[in-house]
């Protein structure tokens, strides 16, 4: 069984802040949007299988590589909840920070 999804406000600023970047890139949200459909879609199947993610340092969180992006969460008997994404492409303190 799936379990619910659920994002945080800071991981919803993360994703309008990428798509928004992507649709002023391109001028269009034709990428934005199948980047969104693509971030859906692996949060479908971390639903399925929470484990399947890597373990961060912080024992309570985990990530999922997806596309050049970082999708970090946790996770219950119940609920999936997205704590945040980042791009990979990120310095190494930004990156560290999301991990704690």
């Amino acid at each position: 069984m799936a379990l619910q999804i659920n994002w945080t406000d800071k991981a919803l600023d993360h994703l309008g802040n990428i798509l928004n970047y992507w649709e002023e890139r391109n001028g269009s949200r034709t990428y934005s949007n199948k980047l969104y459909s693509i971030f859906q879609e692996a949060l479908e199947i971390l639903s399925r299988y929470p484990d399947s993610g890597r373990q961060t340092n912080n024992l309570f969180l985990k990530k999922k590589s997806v596309r050049d992006y970082f999708i970090y969460y946790t996770f219950d008997d119940s609920s999936l909840t997205v704590i945040g994404i980042s791009y990979m492409g990120r310095g190494p303190k930004y990156l560290k920070s999301m991990e704690e």
